[in-house]
């Protein structure tokens, strides 16, 4: 879990990288997408290392089975419901671009 926590965590700071080069070559409404995409992977990123080191310990230590198995969860729980949150976004922004191409054929080809 913590490897691919990591993973994110240099798939965010990659799109950092194109946000800077983004806001470089004058494109902020694309660097804009890019960061909440930076955001997003490195928010995720820290709650799946922190999950990680939290079932880690659970393995390695004695007596707070309890305490770190909430923690884990806890972490993952906060993991998911980010996914959730991501997932109904884009759901509503295809549905929405759909409509919208959907919306533009039929008016174009009506003449309107």
């Amino acid at each position: 879990m913590s490897f691919v926590g990591v993973c994110l965590m240099m798939f965010g700071g990659l799109a950092a990288v194109f946000v800077a080069g983004e806001v470089f070559a004058g494109f902020l409404s694309y660097a804009g997408i890019a960061a909440a995409i930076a955001v997003l992977c490195l928010l995720g990123a820290w709650w799946m290392v922190s999950a990680g080191r939290s079932l880690s310990a659970l393995v390695a230590t004695r007596g707070r089975d309890m305490v770190l198995l909430m923690e884990a969860v806890a972490q993952l729980r906060r993991i998911f419901g980010l996914a959730r949150i991501v997932i109904v976004a884009v759901a509503v922004a295809a549905v929405a671009g759909g409509s919208f191409i959907v919306w533009g054929t039929l008016v174009s080809d009506h003449g309107g």
